[in-house]
């Protein structure tokens, strides 16, 4: 299908026109970077001026974008993208620019998921810190290896004293639940083992206790 640049539209807030191709949205780019190129109104895109322009024009630009946000703070490759898109860059040249930024470690979702939760552990459950970082765009088995690598860190600082206080947190907890300790059915297990791990005790932890209260 022949694509034709069907509107170049002014950008409100921005020096930047907005390029539409065959009536929908493409990209955005400065005057004089379309005028260079002869891409106006009613002229045609061949795929590989489009291609060109992408990767001489938009790719550089947008890879300095990304490193200047992440400057300003870690955030994670669904930020990234949300605010590459908002800038007007195409999905191919947002995701080549993150994964630019992401081949020298500049972004990293479980360094960013651990510090988040290192940072709210003591405010907020691990359901919460959970919810938080899956809007942010963390996937739950990346959140999952970062709640992990925090246990391990407190467990590596505190040793026995840590898990002593573990556990004799989570007998606590059990207690309030149960005026007797030892009689549970299962469905009643479950329930209370969910959301004792929602608060984020380590399933190992959990299971433990409730095998000594078994026995």
């Amino acid at each position: 299908m022949e694509q034709v640049i069907t509107a170049v539209v002014s950008e409100k807030g921005s020096q930047k026109r907005k390029v539409f191709v065959n009536d929908s949205f493409l990209f955005a780019a400065y005057p004089a970077e379309l005028s260079q190129r002869g891409l106006k109104e009613g002229a045609q895109l061949a795929d590989i001026v489009y291609q060109e322009f992408c990767h001489d024009v938009l790719l550089p630009r947008a890879k300095k974008r990304v490193l200047n946000l992440l400057t300003a703070k870690d955030r994670t490759k669904k930020e990234l993208y949300d605010k590459l898109s908002s800038d007007g860059y195409p999905q191919e040249v947002a995701e080549e620019a993150i994964e630019y930024a992401g081949s020298y470690h500049y972004v990293d979702d479980l360094r960013l998921a651990a510090s988040y939760i290192r940072a709210g552990q003591e405010e907020k459950s691990r359901r919460q810190l959970t919810v938080k970082l899956t809007e942010k765009g963390v996937s739950r088995e990346v959140i999952e290896e970062a709640f992990e690598i925090v246990c391990e860190e407190r467990l590596e600082v505190m040793g026995e004293e840590y898990e002593e206080a573990e556990i004799t947190a989570l007998r606590r907890l059990i207690a309030k639940k149960s005026k007797n300790q030892t009689v549970f059915s299962e469905k009643e297990r479950q329930k209370l083992m969910a959301s004792l791990y929602a608060k984020g005790f380590r399933q190992a932890d959990i299971a433990r206790v409730f095998d000594r209260i078994k026995e």
